[in-house]
């Protein structure tokens, strides 16, 4: 916000020169060629991009005079200068049009500047301006996940703050005429104050905003609590801080990934006859999980931009591998429980069920000891089923009391079923 308030500045200083300098030597030095490596002509680029924006601005500022010409002594304009309420609406619509409050604050200043307004009339329109960018921010929140929902409702504190501020000014200008007159500078410079204004309060804004952090973040958690996908999501092990200890952190993005494995057979509790009923649905641990296993592949690659041993490196590459593995599963269970739902009522789906769950719960106890205990156990429970499972595929073909979608989703639970075996055992 305080970047972005630098544009009506702009708008407020004549930029057609500068503009017209960089747009002509980088032409001269793109038609002759002179520019010799790619970090050149990079440069050039962005030097041509901000020439343009200049030119841009100058542009925005010499348009108001036909507008001018076409809205003074108009009657409906006569009533808007003379309303603030009015001009804060307009200020608000443009902002919202826009989603920016330093676009219309813009067109505010160069209004200033072609004597379409003055200063006690671009004042409530850029107020309303900047509060509108409220409105832009809020309606973002309910979509966001918590960390986007704190980002944006400090926007509107921002935002807020710095409107407050704007109104202050505004009701002052109005009230004491005089005074505000004695203050302003000259009248070519009108536009500048009034952008410096629009400045100041961004920067107010972010400093309010900065001091009420800590309450915006507790209200936005009472106001809109974390669904079930944005609790199961959020990482317990990885901390930042241990990225600069190699060691804690593989330890760390272990545990996680232990963690992670250790939810396998919740995903097909709600298919079984005995399930828990309270464990969360497997679409939701789907979601979870593949959140999940890209923060933990994030956490080691960060880990991995760090100069390491080979063994460490070694180590890392295993635990990326082990965490696209849990993802792999939680999205393979998905689908797994979705094809079981549409055949909980037959015997076969329910002891594939109850199997899966016994491999599963195995998967999860050593996950639980780190690896540590009686790994050659869990290799031999998840030994091939290909041969199992395509005698079963033999057998429900020839049984005609089921109906083609209840084979069709029996026959891909059994293939999903050897997925699901095959990606546990490289887990």
């Amino acid at each position: 916000n305080v970047g972005t308030s630098l544009l009506p500045l702009i708008v407020a200083v004549d930029t057609s020169t500068a503009a017209g300098l960089v747009i002509g030597i980088v032409g001269f030095m793109t038609y002759f060629r002179l520019a010799r490596g790619d970090r050149m002509r990079n440069v050039l680029e962005a030097a041509l991009g901000a020439g343009l924006l200049l030119f841009g601005m100058h542009l925005v500022s010499v348009a108001v005079a036909p507008m001018r010409e076409a809205l003074l002594g108009h009657p409906w304009w006569e009533q808007a200068v003379e309303n603030p309420w009015l001009l804060a609406a307009i200020g608000a619509g443009f902002s919202m049009a826009a989603q920016s409050s330093s676009v219309a604050a813009a067109l505010a200043v160069a209004a200033v500047g072609g004597g379409l307004l003055d200063f006690g009339t671009a004042l409530p329109l850029i107020a309303g301006a900047n509060a509108a960018g409220m409105i832009n921010n809020a309606v973002l929140i309910p979509g966001e996940t918590r960390p986007g929902r704190v980002v944006f409702a400090l926007q509107v504190v921002q935002k807020g703050a710095g409107s407050l501020l704007l109104m202050a000014i505004a009701v002052f200008a109005a009230l004491r005429p005089e005074a505000v007159a004695a203050l302003l500078p000259a009248e070519g410079e009108i536009g500048a104050a009034l952008a410096l204004i629009f400045l100041a309060a961004q920067i107010g804004g972010a400093v309010m905003s900065a001091l009420l952090q800590g309450p915006t973040r507790r209200i936005v958690a009472r106001l809109l609590p974390m669904n079930a996908v944005e609790t199961l999501s959020q990482p317990a092990f990885l901390l930042r801080e241990a990225l600069g200890d190699t060691e804690a952190a593989l330890d760390l993005s272990m545990r996680e990934v232990a963690r992670l494995s250790g939810r396998l057979p919740q995903m097909i509790e709600h298919v079984r006859e005995e399930g828990d009923p309270g464990a969360p649905s497997a679409a939701v641990l789907r979601a979870a999980g593949a959140t999940l296993t890209e923060t933990t592949r994030a956490y080691l690659a960060s880990l991995l931009d760090a100069p390491l041993a080979r063994d460490q490196v070694a180590v890392a590459l295993l635990l990326d591998d082990a965490a696209n593995n849990a993802g792999a599963l939680h999205e393979a269970l998905a689908d797994y429980a979705h094809e079981a739902a549409i055949v909980r009522a037959v015997p076969t789906a329910q002891r594939l069920n109850e199997a899966l769950h016994l491999l599963l719960s195995a998967v999860a106890d050593h996950a639980d000891t780190l690896g540590a205990e009686e790994p050659e156990l869990v290799l031999a429970l998840l030994g091939h089923r290909d041969r199992l499972m395509e005698d079963l595929r033999q057998r429900l073909s020839s049984q005609n009391e089921l109906t083609a979608e209840e084979q069709n989703a029996l026959f891909r639970m059994t293939v999903l079923f050897e997925r699901i075996v095959w990606l546990a055992r490289r887990l």
